[in-house]
Formats: structure tokens, C-alpha cells, sequence
């Protein structure tokens, strides 16, 4: 649990680091929502690796312990359940309520780091996993941009 939770923080470090940057060129929250969000929400595509698993070994699996598809790691990764998300894990620290809705959970798989990358992506082929997992990161981004509207309305 202690490095799922170092991934986590380095994961939304780099997200925020990724926000702040869009919205200092842009000045645009909306259009940094629109960067971030299917960044965040698919930050898991390769391998089931973002780069804070990476460091610590650890990998989005199915429940047979194969890597996670595209499309599971982006459902896993829906922001809106991620304020549940963080006060669950800490009763329940081997899966969270995003791998209870994509059948997911955290595995050790010391395979893919850093420096695999640059195979990984050269060897990497856009599926129809992705193209959907991609497709549901843009959906939910519309409907937080409604969401922040209606609140800031």
C-alpha cells in the first residue's frame, strides 16, 4: 500500500504540475480542464503504467493478474469518484472504489520502468480500447465543465 500511495502522489504531482503549466500559458481553467482531465483519467494506457507505478513496480492488473486494458484503466481513473476514492483506500488499501468498478486491482510487475518507455511507445499500436477509454475521458470532461457552470452559476 505504502508504494501505491507514493505513485499516487507522484502521479497528480506531475498532473498538477501539467495543470498549472496549461493554465499559466492559456489563462483558460477550462481549457486546462480539457488538457488535464484525459490526461488523468488515461494516465494508466501503457502497460498499465503511469509513470509513479513505474518507479515503484507496481501495475494496473485484471483480477487474473494480466495488465489491465486500456478502457479499465481509464474507467478506474473517473475523477469523480476520486474524493470517495481516497477516503475508501483507507479501509479497504488493496483496491479502491475505481478498481471495484473496473474489476481492477494494484500488482507488482517490475517489467515496464522508465527507461522501457521509448520500446513500449514505439511498439505501442492505438486500439479501440484506447480510442474508447479516450472517448469517456472526453465525455466526463463536458459533463465537469457542466458540472463547474452550474456551480459557479
Amino acid at each position: 500500500m505504502e508504494n501505491r500511495i507514493k505513485a499516487f502522489a507522484i502521479d497528480y504531482l506531475i498532473m498538477c504540475i501539467i495543470g498549472y503549466l496549461t493554465f499559466k500559458i492559456t489563462d483558460n481553467i477550462f481549457l486546462g480542464i480539457m488538457i488535464i482531465y484525459p490526461i488523468t483519467m488515461n494516465k494508466d494506457f501503457l502497460n498499465g503504467k503511469s509513470i509513479g507505478k513505474r518507479l515503484f513496480n507496481i501495475q494496473v492488473q485484471n483480477l487474473t493478474d494480466q495488465k489491465a486494458s486500456e478502457w479499465k484503466c481509464s474507467l478506474r481513473n473517473f475523477l469523480f469518484i476520486i474524493p470517495f476514492d481516497l477516503i475508501f483506500t483507507i479501509f479497504s488499501p488493496t483496491r479502491r472504489i475505481g478498481d471495484r468498478i473496473a474489476g481492477t486491482k494494484i500488482g507488482i510487475n517490475k517489467d515496464c520502468t522508465l527507461k522501457t518507455i521509448r520500446n513500449e511507445l514505439k511498439n505501442y499500436r492505438i486500439n479501440k480500447k484506447l480510442i474508447f477509454g479516450l472517448l469517456f475521458a472526453l465525455a466526463n470532461t463536458y459533463a465537469l465543465i457542466w458540472l463547474y457552470e452550474i456551480i459557479l452559476s
